[in-house]
């Protein structure tokens, strides 16, 4: 996230800013990822030393490029990626918690640390979000999950899912396109390379993970979400990064445990983020791929 920013919408909605897309105009600086906006980047960490052939950067036309990229996200199925429900939706309309943004407005590219060449490509033919996630502006109530359904199998190898929560002491790595600078600000400041940092889940009852210097618990821990630490207090996800996949290691492979939804605090790196967990809902996304 940004400097100034707060949550996971706040997040995708500094990367929409000023965006408009076909069917209808994302613009303005409402903290929401309702205006297709790219979502958090990875402050304090490395190019990725490794391919991951499961990455999807969610990416939709803005301000005349047709590749803007708008949040991470995890091929789990030939046809299906997983990524967080605030990437795609809006405000709901006469009392409902969400409104699910047009499919034809996004598309995907799998399985390149490029985010701009490479992999595979594939649109968008569905989107199904979580029916207890809610839309809201200045809070979260988690469940911020989402999944993608592509137009075409793509060739890449899907990524297994973590059927359980992460215990906390547990090694993790976040990957991402968010933000490398609390500074940037403007999607074209996105870095092109896919960026990776190692670090650990820490227990949800910690009070930072609970809430903000200020004791604010707005965008704090909700249940089923993963609370990830921040390595020296500066270093984590930014805006760019929401639904990109939290890593684990089992026998050698990567294991998705988790999708990118929000910082604690307003400043990118020096709070834990927090991710919802795959592992927690893997019957539900069982239950919609089949």
């Amino acid at each position: 996230m940004t400097t100034g920013t707060r949550g996971g919408l706040a997040r995708a909605a500094a990367l929409a800013a000023g965006a408009v897309l076909a069917g209808g105009a994302l613009a303005g600086p409402a903290a929401h990822a309702g205006e297709p906006p790219p979502t958090p980047k990875i402050i304090g960490g490395t190019p990725a030393d490794q391919a991951y052939p499961f990455m999807a950067s969610l990416e939709y036309e803005r301000n005349g490029n047709p590749d803007s990229h708008r949040c991470g996200g995890g091929l789990i199925d030939k046809e299906w990626v997983v990524t967080a429900a605030h990437c795609v939706t809006q405000a709901g309309q006469n009392g409902a918690p969400y409104s699910v943004m047009d499919p034809g407005l996004f598309h995907v590219r799998v399985g390149s640390s490029d985010r701009t060449q490479g992999g595979s490509v594939a649109k968008l033919k569905g989107i199904v979000v979580h029916p207890g996630y809610q839309y809201l502006d200045d809070r979260s109530e988690g469940k911020d999950i989402a999944l993608l359904h592509l137009d075409t199998a793509v060739p890449q190898a899907p990524v297994r899912q973590a059927t359980t929560i992460p215990a906390p002491g547990t090694p993790v790595r976040q990957i991402g396109w968010g933000y490398t600078s609390t500074t940037d600000s403007d999607p074209s400041q996105l870095p092109v390379q896919l960026q990776q940092l190692d670090t650990k889940v820490i227990s949800p009852a910690t009070e930072k993970c609970q809430v903000d210097a200020n004791g604010d618990d707005a965008w704090g821990y909700r249940d089923h979400d993963i609370c990830t630490d921040n390595p020296e207090g500066v270093r984590g996800p930014c805006g760019g990064d929401s639904g990109s996949p939290l890593l684990i290691k089992v026998k050698g492979r990567w294991v998705i445990t988790g999708v990118d939804s929000r910082g604690v605090g307003d400043v990118c790196g020096e709070t834990p983020d927090l991710y919802t967990s795959v592992g927690y809902y893997h019957r539900w996304i069982a239950g919609v791929i089949g």
